[in-house]
């Protein structure tokens, strides 16, 4: 008789291996379980073991330390050291989902500086639509920065450095609205006015 052609085996499951139990993070054992007493009992092993050899090591050189003490020693550096594998971050694995995208950026990676800042001016705006103070505390610095900026690239000037010729510059309006106390939030035709006037500089 003849034999069946066997089906053959996709790439996905020759890496993926057989489906074996996974070994305990404490005993290493596959599936099964450490005990209270059993862990206990490796640590007082594993301390005693440590402890021994150190004892040997230490009577040559002239040291006597009691070996309980270091079987206490040991025990101890053990329960640090579990405390802090417990509380140890996750490792990062090769293959797992990226993080979810900060908020403001285009999945499909569509998005670019200029869309991010004028999403940020959006929000600053739309915070500060009907609150004074918080437009002259949140908008009106960042408008003195732009306005700055191109004082210092096309006249080689700050408001800071030269205010007369600055004020010159800027014009008595856009002067006031930088430097004046912020009592109510501009209407968006002074504002549109505001920057117009920032463009010419």
């Amino acid at each position: 008789m003849a034999r069946e052609p066997e089906d053959l085996a996709s790439i996905d499951e020759l890496l993926a291996g057989s489906a074996e139990p996974e070994p305990d993070q404490r005993t290493g054992a596959p599936g099964r379980p450490a005990t209270p007493g059993s862990r206990l009992a490796r640590s007082v092993l594993v301390a005693a073991v440590l402890a021994g050899a150190l004892y040997v090591v230490a009577l040559p050189l002239g040291f006597s330390v009691p070996y309980l003490l270091l079987v206490a020693v040991f025990l101890a550096l053990g329960a640090v050291r579990r405390a802090l594998r417990s509380v140890a971050a996750p490792r990062l694995t090769i293959g797992a989902m990226p993080p979810p995208p900060a908020i403001g950026v285009d999945p499909d990676g569509s998005a670019d500086g200029v869309s991010l800042a004028l999403s940020r001016w959006d929000t600053r705006l739309s915070w500060t639509e009907r609150d004074g103070p918080r437009f002259g505390s949140t908008v009106v610095p960042r408008l003195a920065e732009i306005a700055d900026e191109r004082l210092r690239q096309r006249h080689g000037l700050t408001r800071a450095a030269d205010p007369r010729r600055a004020r010159e510059i800027m014009g008595d309006r856009l002067w006031g609205f930088l430097h004046a106390p912020v009592t109510r939030a501009p209407s968006v035709r002074e504002l549109a006015v505001v920057v117009d006037e920032m463009e010419k500089l």
